[in-house]
């Protein structure tokens, strides 16, 4: 399968996704711009996604996965089999309204925006009425902006809980929710990891598996030298129950974080010392060390106390120091950006 005939592919990664189908495909398939294929890729669902899609979608590609290989290892079949020049990555928990994609092309073929690589609209949040049925209502409230790195290296979401209407105006932003993002092919070409871990070429690094892996992203198109464009007339919705605000209490962190499942706390933890090895400028890591220090410190703290079994990311990690060391050569070998350059987004 090696698809071109249309500009845009959205590949859409599924797990025990049934319910939310008809809502995100009924979203996309109504789209105003019409030149764009849909691909599902389903990791082993036991929901009858898969059956799902190809009796009610029969336009829709399906893929299935005898395994749940992860969410960036089946994006990264979707981008490898579809090579259309844009690639939109979308959850299966997403509602675009009508234009969305009329607006995201328009922004990124506009004369001005020539040195952007990817784009993302104004994500706000679903409300669930009804879990069995997949039901939702649409609110006002921003579930993402883009994305926002802190000086302790801490990630947040951008607008995350404030009313849509403070964000109207078209910005720079240091990269987008993997909930739904779209990319230039180009600029997912040129950062691919390919080495002897990744011989095809991995856009989002596999061994993320889950969690961070767009933030993971983010960093290294940065540091490439490619800009992430605000789309702000471009809106979308998403159901998500809580977005990690500049703001949010510690307090309502840890609230959250009982409520996830292991495999989500573990790979969030583990992920995130992953971001700072594989990606940080040594200068920066220096500079910001004290922020870095105590936010990292405290985290370990609750894990040893709250989350004992987690201490085996540390065991993990540390195995992966040779993987670790040959995707920062990479990366830095191919730097477009001086470390104060990307000291701009740290705020």
């Amino acid at each position: 399968m090696n698809q071109a005939s249309n500009k845009v592919i959205f590949i859409i990664v599924t797990r025990n996704s049934k319910r939310f189908m008809p809502s995100c495909l009924e979203s996309i398939l109504n789209q105003t711009n019409r030149d764009f294929q849909v691909a599902v890729i389903d990791n082993n669902s036991a929901d009858g996604t898969a059956s799902f899609v190809r009796s009610n979608y029969p336009m829709v590609s399906v893929i299935e996965n005898n395994k749940n290989t992860g969410f960036a290892k089946a994006n990264n079949q979707g981008i490898r089999l579809f090579k259309a020049p844009y690639v939109i990555l979308c959850n299966p928990d997403i509602v675009l309204t009508p234009d969305w994609l009329e607006k995201m092309l328009a922004a990124a073929e506009a004369e001005e925006n020539r040195g952007y690589g990817v784009f993302g609209g104004r994500l706000l949040k679903l409300k669930m009425l009804n879990l069995e049925t997949g039901d939702m209502e649409k609110t006002e409230v921003v579930d993402s902006c883009g994305l926002k790195l802190l000086k302790n290296h801490r990630f947040v979401e951008l607008g995350a809980g404030e009313d849509q209407s403070n964000w109207t105006t078209d910005q720079q932003v240091f990269g987008h929710s993997g909930a739904l993002v779209m990319f230039r092919r180009t600029a997912l070409e040129e950062v691919a990891i390919r080495d002897k871990f990744h011989q095809l070429g991995d856009y989002l690094d596999g061994s993320f598996f889950f969690y961070k892996e767009d933030v993971d992203l983010a960093w290294r198109l940065n540091v490439l030298g490619f800009k992430s464009l605000l789309v702000a007339g471009a809106t979308a919705y998403h159901l998500r129950t809580f977005s990690l605000s500049e703001t949010i209490k510690t307090s309502e962190v840890i609230s959250n974080r009982r409520q996830q499942n292991y495999l989500a706390k573990y790979y969030s933890y583990r992920n995130h010392l992953l971001l700072l090895l594989e990606n940080s400028f040594f200068s920066n890591l220096f500079l910001y060390s004290p922020q870095i220090f105590w936010l990292e410190l405290k985290k370990l703290i609750y894990v040893i106390f709250f989350e004992p079994r987690n201490l085996l990311a540390w065991v993990e990690v540390i195995k992966m120091v040779p993987e670790i060391r040959i995707k920062r050569q990479q990366l830095m070998a191919q730097a477009k950006i001086l470390p104060r350059d990307f000291r701009e987004w740290l705020g």
